[in-house]
């Protein structure tokens, strides 16, 4: 997709930039029809972002020769740095080289070397002829540069466009293949963007914080309060089902300081919705925070059918803080195992304060462990009745503090209420263990 930045140069935009500015094109038919989803485009653009380069935009090309032209074109005019991805194959619809040749009037002369390293390559493979298909990849457009390429035979190309300008702008032509185009910007195009931008490059420090339990909107405006102008700290949201991501970046002079001044600011502001997981997993906190306490935890879940303990022992050496757990889908499971009494689920149904209650002291006697949760709910879309919608989930915590119980409404489907009830049934047990 187009930054919509329109026809406004890259000149009148370099004043305002705090790097030098970067586009990333995408070539594929593939990616237009929604056949895959494109994954090089941000990997990319965290590797540019991560070198120093401010990223104005990101867009999608088919395989036609023009339409890839005309988005490189679009992107060198807005851009100190184009960086291409896919296209390079050996195959007919691999044609990012010959847009490039269209585009620019250039010549695509076979390159001698590249053939003997491809036939090299088969040789070693136990094929005794190259391909005449493969030698598609040997074909360079006048003027570039030749990228090698450790885990592949498609070279990456560097190029200057427009051809003869005053201050051309680069362009990198990788593979499609994920781990060829990652090796080759690690290798050979990361040395050359190094050189070419040495004196421009500040790379941008940055520090991923996580949060759970509190909404965007909300967040944003805490947020926004403590680490705007005064701190000179960018903030990027990426809010999913399980909490918020903030990603606080700094560049220049004291960039260092100023992210471990915001980060102690928001530990400040943001209390038991921030948590420390360097994988981003609240499980891992979750963990952590036992483990050091030396506590253990069991859980009883119902509508979310195991969520909770499957995130606990995703963790490894999660045996050490866990011990187990039971999916309590029927009220007989609830009864016979749980010893809930038949009565109060009589009275107030499986999704009730009172149930969950005596889930959570339950699985916590019946296991052993010094920390038990519940969780019973109606995840629908069927399930719901009066008073008790869909959504609708009580959860409670028996721990060293004592019992505690909630009751949440949760929005979505089936698989977001299951989803942010398995958060938020971890956010309780960290909660609870870090009560002092």
């Amino acid at each position: 997709m187009a930054s919509g930045l329109g026809e406004v140069g890259k000149d009148a935009l370099r004043g305002e930039a705090l790097a030098p500015m970067a586009r990333v094109v995408t070539i594929g038919d593939e990616l237009l029809t929604g056949e895959r989803v494109d994954g090089n485009a941000g990997w990319l653009a965290r590797r540019l972002t991560d070198l120093g380069f401010r990223v104005t935009g990101l867009e999608s090309a088919g395989d036609r020769e023009e339409d890839i032209g005309e988005a490189l074109s679009r992107a060198v005019s807005v851009a100190d740095l184009v960086v291409v991805t896919g296209g390079l194959g050996p195959t007919l619809d691999d044609r990012t080289r010959e847009g490039v040749a269209r585009q620019w009037g250039l010549s695509l002369d076979e390159s001698p070397a590249l053939v003997e390293e491809m036939r090299a390559r088969f040789r070693a493979r136990g094929y005794h002829d190259l391909p005449a298909a493969n030698r598609r990849v040997a074909r360079v457009p006048q003027g570039a540069q030749v990228l090698p390429n450790p885990e592949g035979s498609s070279p990456g190309l560097w190029i200057e466009l427009p051809p003869g300008a005053t201050e051309p702008t680069p362009v990198i032509l990788l593979p499609g293949v994920p781990r060829e185009m990652e090796a080759i910007m690690a290798g050979a195009a990361g040395s050359a963007i190094a050189h070419g931008f040495q004196e421009r490059l500040a790379p941008a420090r940055s520090i991923l914080v996580y949060t759970t339990g509190i909404p965007e909107s909300v967040l944003a405006g805490r947020v926004e309060a403590l680490v705007g102008d005064d701190l000179d700290v960018e903030v990027a949201y990426r809010p999913s089902l399980r909490g918020v991501e903030m990603r606080l970046s700094a560049r220049g002079s004291g960039a260092e300081e100023r992210l471990t001044r915001a980060r102690s600011l928001l530990h400040d502001a943001l209390g038991s919705h921030l948590y420390h997981a360097p994988s981003g997993n609240l499980a891992e906190a979750v963990g952590k925070a036992l483990e050091s306490r030396g506590l253990r935890v069991a859980v009883a879940e119902s509508c979310t059918g195991g969520r909770v303990l499957g995130r606990l022992t995703d963790i490894s050496g999660s045996s050490r803080w866990v011990v187990g757990g039971v999916v309590a889908y029927s009220n007989r499971i609830k009864e016979e195992w749980l010893k809930v009494p038949p009565a109060l689920l009589e009275a107030q149904g499986a999704v009730s304060q009172g149930v969950v209650e005596e889930m959570a002291q339950g699985v916590r006697t019946r296991m052993g462990v010094e920390v038990g949760l519940a969780i019973t709910g109606i995840a629908g879309p069927t399930g719901a009745t009066p008073g008790k919608p869909v959504g609708t989930v009580w959860f409670g915590v028996s721990g060293p503090a004592g019992l505690h119980s909630e009751r949440v409404r949760f929005g979505g489907g089936r698989e977001e209420v299951r989803e942010r009830a398995a958060q938020h049934g971890l956010h309780l047990i960290l909660q609870a263990v870090s009560a002092p």
